[in-house]
Order: structure tokens, then sequence, then C-alpha cells
């Protein structure tokens, strides 16, 4: 008799537990993100510049599937964030950083002779 009173229930309990881990992983990609833009204006060294930038993005849009699949949850910063990353991208591409990691990146891959050969 009261079958759909418990259904209900549950449904509310399922969807409070879903609400709860989505407000957890939306604060960690925040957290992740804040730190990730302070490590790319902050590190020394070109590379790691634009692998915290890089970081940053991928958490940004997390954050933005997160709010955009659920409406209660929104950014309340969004503009300002979007533009402080491109202005990092338009910095270091001013700077040179991704030619900079581009090379990095190639030497890392590159093989010896030896092991061409081996491969071959």
């Amino acid at each position: 008799m009261f079958d759909w009173l418990r259904k209900l229930f549950l449904n509310a309990k399922a969807q409070g537990a879903l609400l709860e881990k989505l407000e957890q992983q939306a604060y960690t990609a925040k957290a992740q993100l804040n730190e990730s833009l302070s490590l790319a204006c902050s590190s020394t060294k070109p590379a790691a510049k634009v692998s915290h930038l890089e970081f940053a993005k991928s958490k940004f849009a997390e954050l933005k599937a997160i709010a955009a699949e659920h409406p209660r949850m929104r950014l309340t910063n969004e503009t300002e964030v979007d533009a402080a990353i491109k202005q990092l991208e338009q910095d270091f591409s001013r700077a040179g950083y991704y030619a900079i990691r581009n090379q990095s990146a190639s030497v890392h891959v590159s093989l010896s002779r030896k092991a061409e050969e081996f491969l071959r």
C-alpha cells in the first residue's frame, strides 16, 4: 500500500547522495583549478607553466560540465576565469612557451639509432 512512498523516499535519498558526490567533485575540481592557475603563474619553467595551465583548463571544463548537468550548481565567476585562462594562453604563446614545450616533448620521444634498429 505504501510502496510508492518507500520508492519516493529511496529515490530522494539516491538523488541526495548523487548531489553530495557531485558537490565534492566540484569542490575538488575548483581547488585543483585554483592551484593550477597559481602554479601556472608562479612556475619558473615554461613547460611547467604550460602544463599547469592545461590542467587548469581541464578542471575548468569539468566544472562547466557539472554545472551544465545540474542547474542547482552554477559557476559564479565563469567569465572571469575564462578571461584569465585566455590571457595566460596569450601571454605564454607570445613568450614562446608552447614552442619550448613542444621541443621538450620531441626530445623525450626521440629514439637512439640503436633503438630504431632494434624496432625495425
